[in-house]
């Protein structure tokens, strides 16, 4: 079935703005998704290195200027549930650029879907 050309015109500006739309998101969710593996990577090392000190050394948060003295345990706890949530986290944000690269991939089919049957009418 062909399509009016001025049909086709309004079909083809929705769906390039639609293109362009989930091609932003997915370019922001890429990016999230690296800013959560690298915030994992650090916290994986700097627990890493905490474990392998002893006991009775002494750790320190930093809390705005200030070091405030903490137990080892309990900062090698916050960071392995950092690590948990940056990976809980980096999911969700994997399955959501999965959705938009599909929801991409089939409007651009779309727009090339009007794009022949435009082409189509204005053979006829």
């Amino acid at each position: 079935m062909a399509l009016p050309p001025e049909v086709a015109q309004k079909v083809l500006v929705e769906l390039q703005t639609k293109v362009v739309e989930t091609s932003r998101q997915l370019a922001t969710v890429k990016a999230q998704i690296s800013t959560r593996d690298r915030e994992k990577k650090l916290s994986e090392l700097t627990a890493k290195e905490l474990e392998s000190m002893g006991e009775n050394v002494s750790a320190y948060r930093a809390v705005g200027k200030m070091f405030l003295q903490e137990p080892l345990t309990v900062l090698t706890k916050e960071l392995r549930d950092r690590v948990d949530a940056a990976e809980r986290d980096t999911k969700n944000l994997e399955r959501a650029a999965v959705k938009l690269e599909r929801d991409l991939k089939d409007a651009q089919g779309s727009w090339q879907e009007v794009m022949h049957r435009a082409k189509k009418a204005e053979q006829e």
